[in-house]
């Protein structure tokens, strides 16, 4: 285990467990005086699958709708070295692959889950993936 964390990366999608994630990795960053990055990753996948509108205009209302909820949440959370990322893409890749790499995350804070049980058996869980592909430790908060 890392005795210090230099850049601490909590995945929030609105659901409770991924706010109780968000709140806990405050307190993790503010021990470690660590950079936090607040991630919501808009799964392009699902949107095209669920809707007959045009992409662009599914996006446009999905990232509007995203930026005004960080917006929201970084004003309750109140760390002043915080960064806010709104991501499209593939969740699982995102969050294990291509942010970690990007941001040289040391330390993953997300929520147990946010769906249902039919649908985990359908297409996995996000949270398990992450434990079990990131590159760095992860922290699941129920």
């Amino acid at each position: 285990m890392i005795s210090r964390y230099k850049n601490i990366m909590v995945a929030v999608d609105g659901s409770d467990q991924s706010e109780g994630a968000f709140f806990e990795a405050i307190g993790a960053a503010r021990r470690n005086d660590a950079k936090l990055y607040v991630v919501q990753v808009i799964d392009d996948s699902s949107i095209l699958l669920n809707s007959a509108q045009p992409m662009d205009t599914i996006l446009a209302e999905e990232s509007q709708r995203a930026k005004q909820y960080l917006e929201k949440l970084s004003e309750r959370g109140r760390y002043p070295n915080m960064e806010v990322i709104q991501y499209i893409g593939n969740p699982k890749k995102a969050l294990t692959e291509e942010l970690p790499q990007q941001y040289d995350i040391d330390l993953i804070y997300v929520g147990a889950t946010g769906k249902g049980r039919f649908q985990r058996l359908l297409v996995g869980s996000t949270s398990g993936y992450i434990v079990n592909h990131a590159p760095c430790n992860v922290m699941v908060v129920r």
